[in-house]
């Protein structure tokens, strides 16, 4: 009778390559007290909101002769609000160096090399097959909510859009790829094109959210939206990819 064979454990150790997902952290100023003054702002409203989240300085906005900020002293803010930034991107070399002194990574996207022609290739043009018509996706359906969000809930429309029938309370956060049509009070979070679509749009027949976000370009309010459209009809858009536009709806 053969003898059976022991399963190898598992090591203890193993390496694998993957994505990492986290919050980008835009940087149009270096100045200390623009900074300083921006985050006080940003995470007034909502101070636990990215609790857990890991970050990363994306730095290609940043002038080319801009000087460096206080690495230390922002990945520190960012660690006492719950974000945790480790790394930085798109940073000049004078950037990147200041940042590794202060322990974040730095990360370079390479594009990949041309593909060099076969040396055997033929000098007569081959008879190529059409190819088939790429099957378009299949769109996803609208998600409906008909009942309120209390504290804590989180709704998620993967592919689509999603329509809530009742209030999203405070604390509670309603997420699409698409866009977010809230016919109630919107008093919690909402944030549409999660994905990175930056034409998706919000849309609220009562408007006092905590925040709101298109395409990751956030907005918190400290106080109450403006009077043109706090408790109104309104609709939250993006203009020039980088700024959230409020309008009366």
């Amino acid at each position: 009778m053969p003898r059976r064979r022991e399963p190898r454990p598992a090591p203890a150790l193993e390496l694998k390559t993957t994505r990492l997902a986290g919050i980008q952290v835009i940087l149009n100023s270096a100045e200390h007290a623009a900074l300083n003054t921006h985050l006080t702002t940003l995470f007034a409203a909502t101070p636990d909101f990215f609790a857990g989240e890991a970050a990363v300085f994306e730095c290609g906005r940043l002038p080319a002769d801009a000087a460096s900020p206080d690495w230390t002293w922002l990945a520190q803010e960012l660690k006492s609000r719950g974000l945790n930034p480790f790394a930085v991107q798109n940073a000049s070399s004078e950037l990147a160096a200041a940042a590794a002194q202060a322990g974040l990574l730095v990360l370079n996207d390479v594009a990949p090399a041309p593909t060099a022609a076969p040396v055997d290739a033929p000098s007569a043009p081959q008879a190529e097959a059409a190819p088939e018509p790429a099957a378009a996706p299949a769109a996803a359906p609208t998600r409906i909510i008909d009942k309120p969000l209390r504290s804590g809930q989180r709704v998620y429309a993967a592919g689509g859009d999603i329509v809530v029938l009742a209030a999203v309370n405070p604390g509670a956060e309603v997420i699409a790829d698409g866009s977010i049509h809230v016919y109630a009070p919107l008093k919690g979070r909402a944030l549409a094109g999660a994905r990175g679509d930056a034409s998706a749009r919000i849309f609220t027949t009562h408007l006092e959210a905590e925040l709101v976000s298109i395409a990751g370009v956030y907005r918190t309010f400290e106080s109450a939206p403006d009077a043109a459209v706090a408790r109104k009809p309104a609709q939250i858009r993006l203009a020039d990819a980088s700024q959230i536009v409020i309008e009366p709806l």
